[in-house]
Order: C-alpha cells, then structure tokens, then sequence
C-alpha cells in the first residue's frame, strides 16, 4: 500500500512538473525504438535485465561466464545483507538505519527473464539505442573497476552468478529499488526514483507509463459484475 501511495505521488509530479514533457516524449516516440531492457520484482526487490554482451564488454567481463549468456541480471543492495546466507531482523535493521558499502549482483541467463521467474512479475522496456547507451552507462558508473575491469567480490546467490564491487554504499533512503529506478531514469524512461523506496513504488510507476502509453477500458471489480 505504501508502495502504491509512493508511486501515485511520483506519478502526479510526473505529469504536472518538466517530466510530464519526457512522457510525452517518449509515447510519441515510442514506435521507433528497437532495444529492450526488462524489469524484474523478486518481491521486496527489484532488478534491471540487459543484454549480456553490451554489459560484460562495458564491465571487461567478456572473458568470465558473463560473456557466455544472453541476459545479465543486476541488482544492488547492502554488502551485509545481500551477501549473509541468513536474514536476521539485526541483518535488516543495520541494513536500512546505518549507512554501509553497496555490492552489485550480476545473474547471467538465457531464457527470457519472464520464463526464467514465472512467479515474478517482469515489465519490458522498449529504448531508443542512445537510451540504451545511458542505461548502461548508469549501471556501469556504480561499479568500482581497476583497470576496467568489475571487481570481483564472492560468489552470488546461484550458481551463475557473482558479487562486485560498488562505489556507492546502502541506506534507507537509497535503496534497492531507488537504485533500479535511478538507472530507468538515467536513461530517460519517464519515473522518479526518489520516492522508490519499494519494489512497488517502481514497478507501479512502470504500470502507470505502460497504462499512459495502451489504456484499457475499465475493468469491473468483482462486486461489480452483477446479472442484469
């Protein structure tokens, strides 16, 4: 419900201020972009999908199993927690309330993200290729290279999959999911990523341009359908 609230807010800002132009923009556009990013909610967190190729050759990983896949998921989170087999309640409030080192996770994978997690919920991007250029670019700026080349932490939550090293840290008001928002926005995608604090304060915010962009003719709720 926060989430929601959230999104609604940024969304009313979204049309009345600058931004309104950006969406704008972007719909009247829309039919001449060709790239796709993807949008991935695993629940409390949300995570960017790009093409494996661009972003491995961007982060000197070409030579790692990065190079070897189609789709690399990124997400950030807090060094601690992100990387602890064992989410204590001490874990997460450390997490939120004391500012500490960010880690960035990388997933790489074949399927599509929306096969890949049925049971989550995926939104696809479409980007111009100067969009796609700036998302990259965003992720690839948070990342602590030597050399260019990503530094690698530890091992990642499976089995094709690794911890790096982040320049920035983690807190409550830069979470996550601002992070993944922030990106979006770096790239030009038409959302805020200030008040994104929760996974659906994004992933409503997408809902709301998809809905801008492909309105629907309203849909009854349950105790509106009635026999006549």
């Amino acid at each position: 419900m926060a989430g929601r609230v959230l999104s609604v807010v940024s969304l009313i800002f979204l049309l009345a201020g600058c931004d309104g132009k950006r969406l704008y923009n972007y719909a009247e556009q829309i039919d001449r972009y060709d790239q796709l990013a993807y949008i991935i909610d695993h629940g409390m967190h949300t995570a960017v999908v790009v093409d494996a190729t661009s972003l491995s050759a961007r982060l000197g990983l070409t030579d790692t199993l990065f190079g070897s896949f189609k789709f690399i998921e990124i997400g950030r989170g807090d060094a601690g927690f992100y990387q602890v087999e064992e989410e204590t309640f001490a874990v997460i409030l450390k997490a939120l309330f004391l500012p500490s080192p960010a880690v960035l996770h990388l997933s790489a994978y074949n399927k599509l993200p929306a096969k890949k997690f049925p049971l989550s919920k995926t939104i696809e991007l479409k980007l111009s290729q100067s969009a796609l250029e700036k998302l990259l670019d965003a992720i690839v700026s948070d990342f602590n290279l030597d050399q260019g080349r990503a530094i690698e932490l530890a091992p990642g939550r499976d089995k094709d999959s690794r911890f790096f090293r982040s320049k920035g840290s983690y807190h409550l008001f830069y979470t996550c999911n601002n992070w993944t928002a922030d990106v979006i926005e770096q790239a030009g995608y038409p959302i805020r990523h200030r008040w994104s604090f929760f996974s659906d304060s994004v992933m409503d915010q997408l809902d709301d341009v998809q809905y801008y962009l492909n309105p629907v003719p309203h849909r009854p709720k349950s105790d509106e359908l009635v026999d006549r």
